[in-house]
């Protein structure tokens, strides 16, 4: 079934009319294959790189609530191998892959200032579950960009995207999101480095320690099972051939998912945690590739776990603070 004709409508009617679009209400979740329309599109017309510090505070929200579908709920939970398969129980990572749309919203915008068709990359992402939320509740979720951008120390450019979930029927925010993003800079080396910088040495591998508490195992139809929930198409988590020409050798797995797995893995043994951090940094030099059967540590030294494909390589370091719920945590 295609949705989103409310979005298709509002923005191809802000194009007609020259309308700046920095907000962006709709009754219903976007059309995914217009988005990726627009990403396109804005290879072509918008710039790959900008100087500026200070975006337009552009904002995407649901101005209807959304109520828990049971078959997608379900469906996320076999993907995450979650242990408790009551139906009144909602993972925190289920409301990201809901929310995700409203990200590819935002970042597709006329307004949005640069082409993000293979320009950004995600760098790290902070979630937070205020309270329990029952499937029975609706929620209206929003996405928004927060203006200020830093740059990095290699110069390329951070900017941070606020996901946030308001439960209808309490009205309260029950999960909020941080999800940190770089803009690459064309002008410097993809390795972090300004032009004629000296190469530094490779980095010392980061050893694998503490206790193994989960095993996963990521079939290679996994991207495909998880782009049918959150809609997102990246060709790298697809098929071997498209993540071939993306240079790696199998689909790589999409870091929320490995989060949803991160969150199912400590719930099993520890209990629900109301929120942690996912430093993805590194994802892009040791991915964590489906076909594989990546172990869940945790950390000897911190309330961390670390998710490791193959003798001493950490590709994802997922960081769980065990907190009580209700606290959000600063990252």
């Amino acid at each position: 079934m295609v949705l989103g004709l409310n979005g298709v409508v509002s923005i191809l009617g802000g194009l007609a009319t020259g309308k700046s679009m920095e907000t962006l209400e709709l009754t219903e979740f976007p059309n995914m294959p217009f988005l990726y329309w627009l990403a396109v599109a804005g290879a072509v017309v918008k710039p790959k790189w900008t100087d500026s510090k200070q975006w337009p505070a552009l904002k995407v929200s649901m101005n209807t609530p959304t109520p828990i579908q049971p078959k997608r709920l379900k469906n996320f939970k076999a993907l995450a191998a979650w242990p408790d398969n009551s139906r009144s129980s909602v993972p925190m990572m289920f409301l990201m892959a809901e929310s995700f749309k409203l990200v590819m919203q935002v970042l597709t915008l006329p307004s949005f200032p640069v082409s993000v068709l293979g320009t950004v990359v995600n760098k790290r992402a902070r979630y937070s579950y205020l309270r329990k939320v029952d499937a029975a509740e609706s929620l209206t979720y929003s996405c928004k960009l927060n203006p200020a951008v830093r740059e990095t120390f290699s110069g390329h450019a951070e900017f941070d995207l606020l996901l946030e979930a308001v439960s209808h029927d309490k009205s309260d925010v029950v999960w909020q999101a941080v999800l940190s993003m770089v803009l690459m800079n064309p002008k410097k080396s993809k390795g972090g480095k300004k032009e004629g910088a000296a190469a530094s040495s490779k980095p010392a591998e980061e050893e694998v320690s503490g206790e193994a508490f989960d095993t996963w195992v990521l079939p290679e139809n996994t991207g495909r099972a998880y782009a049918a929930l959150d809609g997102d198409i990246s060709p790298m988590h697809l098929y071997k051939a498209t993540a071939m020409l993306m240079g790696f050798p199998s689909p790589v797995a999409n870091v929320h998912l490995l989060a949803a797995r991160t969150e199912a893995s400590i719930a099993a043994k520890k209990g629900v945690c109301g929120a942690f951090q996912c430093s993805s940094g590194r994802v892009a030099m040791c991915p964590i590739l489906c076909t594989s059967r990546p172990v869940c540590w945790q950390s000897a030294a911190e309330p961390a776990a670390r998710v490791s494909q193959g003798p001493n390589i950490v590709s994802c370091v997922l960081r769980p603070h065990l907190c009580k719920l209700g606290q959000v945590q600063s990252g």
